[in-house]
């Protein structure tokens, strides 16, 4: 790939960070070193052993992942990226079932050849992908052929700056300089479970992770707020639950989500929480053969048509994109109310989509209208809130559980026959489609804030939530009494003060004004830094120094870095730089991730995005050399 007669020198490249994201781009060089061998160097930088990143290995089988194993890769197919796949190897669930690792009757607990075995829709625990990812990183390692050298730094990166002869120089902690013809710089989501320097009150957790350990200052019978209702606060709740040797036994007659919780003395009494007052909805059961159909409305050709429409080509988000994702939803619902009435969803999704060939994708969703009735989601991507007022705490605590309850009837029936799970994972199954919007030139201004602002954040309410088994336990809590819900939405949250010893949690949403002491509260709606409020840090240093900027001097919900298509950094006067690459969550607001572990045989946007990088890199090298 690389052409390099006119001079002695191979080229030299660097991966600061070799997490899953590090790893991807070490997978897209070995294959294509392999199919087409040309000499290289690669410097790997990393203090933590690669591979996991921040999947640690000491977590307890409580902390679950987010996707089922069956949809978890290190390794890439012809069918995940547009490139070589020369370095193949299993899947986490194929992994696990040679290992004969099996799951116990608990449901989350993992062991070698002690109970049932996993299966593909199985969610494990995350301290499995440590190991997975451990073993696939040697893997990937050893399938390196003889022309590429590997180097390997246990030291943290400190700085990149420009170096002579058109490179980038690496600066570690330990001395050591690298000269490299490029950098990909895949740091993900470290910051996150970096200990707080300093706490500010010592009954608040500002920082949930690490898990458990961060709990430990909570003691049995004490009160905690958990402010929050996405995947963080059900760590933190099977943390001070399970993790503190409470269990949950299915019952007879279907009570509790199905589930009756038995404490073990040891919990606190749990005060949850959040600023909409709507529950997360969970994720739905993965029905065996469930297809996912090609998108009628909002596809790519739609979003071309629309740009070329607008100044510049940036897209208004409400009205070239929100109608299709709302038309799309609207037509997976009717699709699949036909599936169930025909029995055979296959059936159903290959009339639909003769009949939008036929007459077009309005025609269709009026004639569904008319046909199968009311459709039950309509706005539900808009700005809401739960609906009320309340007359009190009890009747919020009704209708919150009613609704808990509505959802997990839905998740169980799962994708490929509950119509409204078919409707809502539109925003999953069409997300490339989503991040084909965002990708340059994007969307306006103000667009751009409203899709990083309350768009992703419902949309991670309705197809991001939690496992449906965490929303049965969910239930089952409320039914033991060891959780119960805060004073309404949007609770005034009030830290001690002067002889004071308790928060307080204030309704603003209650007719009859109610207010909840608790001993401490626990922030679960964390997000990742912007890299402008990392100072210390490799990317705070940068954003610092004005070699990458940052999207949030447009002042808007996105404040990602700032990053062409193809992943390289533009500074802060607006300069592409040409051997500095970006790749991973810190880009978020350029581009448009919900997922960042490889899924097999689907376009991975992790791994093209590590391809077209590292096809940049060497285009411009050839050019060079």
């Amino acid at each position: 790939m690389v052409k390099h007669e006119h001079t002695n020198r191979p080229p030299v490249l660097a991966v600061v960070g070799v997490g899953p994201r590090g790893l991807g781009v070490l997978e897209r060089l070995v294959s294509h070193c392999t199919e087409r061998p040309f000499p290289v160097t690669v410097h790997l930088v990393d203090p933590r052993p690669p591979g996991p990143g921040f999947h640690l290995a000491d977590q307890p089988d409580h902390l679950l992942l987010n996707t089922v194993c069956a949809q978890v890769t290190a390794f890439a197919d012809p069918r995940m990226v547009d490139g070589p796949t020369a370095t193949t190897g299993p899947g986490l669930y194929e992994w696990c079932r040679s290992r004969d690792l099996r799951l116990a009757a608990d449901g989350y607990t993992v062991r070698e050849g002690r109970g049932r075995e996993i299966e593909p829709n199985d969610y494990l625990p995350r301290r499995l992908l440590h190991t997975y990812l451990t073993w696939a990183t040697e893997r990937i390692r050893d399938a390196a052929p003889a022309c590429m050298r590997l180097v390997w730094h246990r030291s943290p990166a400190l700085d990149i700056r420009p170096g002579a002869a058109e490179r980038e120089t690496v600066l570690l902690a330990d001395g050591t300089a690298i000269d490299a013809d490029a950098v990909f710089v895949t740091v993900g989501h470290h910051s996150l479970y970096h200990p707080e320097r300093a706490m500010a009150e010592p009954r608040l957790v500002s920082r949930p992770y690490p898990l458990p350990d961060v709990l430990d200052g909570i003691a049995p019978g004490e009160r905690v707020a958990v402010l929050g209702m996405g995947l963080t606060a059900m760590d933190v709740i099977a943390s001070l639950t399970l993790g503190r040797g409470g269990r949950h036994e299915k019952t007879a007659d279907g009570s509790g989500g199905g589930l009756r919780y038995v404490p073990s003395g040891r919990e606190p009494l749990i005060v949850l929480t959040n600023r909409s007052g709507l529950p997360s909805r969970s994720r739905p059961h993965l029905n065996p053969g469930r297809l996912r159909f090609v998108p009628l409305a909002l596809t790519v050709e739609e979003l071309d048509a629309r740009r070329a429409t607008r100044d510049g080509g940036r897209l208004d988000f409400a009205a070239d994109v929100l109608p299709l994702v709302e038309a799309e939803m609207e037509l997976a619902y009717y699709r699949a109310v036909l599936g169930g009435q025909l029995a055979d969803f296959a059936a159903a999704g290959a009339e639909f989509a003769r009949r939008a060939g036929r007459s077009g994708w309005r025609a269709l969703l009026d004639e569904s209208r008319a046909r199968y009735g009311p459709y039950p989601l309509r706005d539900v991507l808009g700005v809401r809130a739960a609906e009320g007022p309340w007359a009190g705490a009890q009747e919020y605590a009704r209708w919150f559980a009613d609704q808990v309850a509505e959802d997990l009837v839905e998740a169980r029936s799962g994708l490929g026959r509950s119509p409204l799970k078919e409707a809502l994972e539109v925003l999953r199954d069409h997300r490339d489609v989503l991040r084909a919007a965002v990708d340059p030139p994007g969307l306006d201004d103000v667009s751009l804030d409203r899709f990083f602002g309350a768009f992703t954040s419902t949309v991670n309410r309705l197809v991001i939530g939690p496992q449906l088994d965490r929303s049965a336990e969910l239930l089952s809590l409320l039914d033991a009494g060891v959780l119960r819900l805060g004073p309404g939405p949007r609770p005034k949250v009030l830290a001690p003060s002067g002889n004071a010893a308790s928060w307080r949690l204030e309704s603003t949403c209650l007719e009859r004004p109610e207010t909840v002491e608790v001993d401490h509260v626990v922030a679960a709606h964390v997000a990742e830094p912007p890299a402008d409020q990392l100072p210390g840090s490799l990317l705070g240093t940068l954003v610092s120094s004005g070699r990458v900027a940052t999207l949030a001097r447009r002042g808007g919900s996105a404040t990602g870095l700032h990053v062409t298509r193809d992943g390289r950094g533009i500074d802060s006067a607006g300069a592409v730089q040409p051997r500095l690459y970006f790749l991973g969550p810190h880009t978020e607001g350029s581009s448009y991730y919900n997922h960042y572990v490889p899924s097999p045989g689907a376009p991975s946007r992790a791994l093209l995005d590590a391809e077209l990088a590292l096809r940049t890199a060497l285009d411009q090298l050839n050019e060079r050399l």
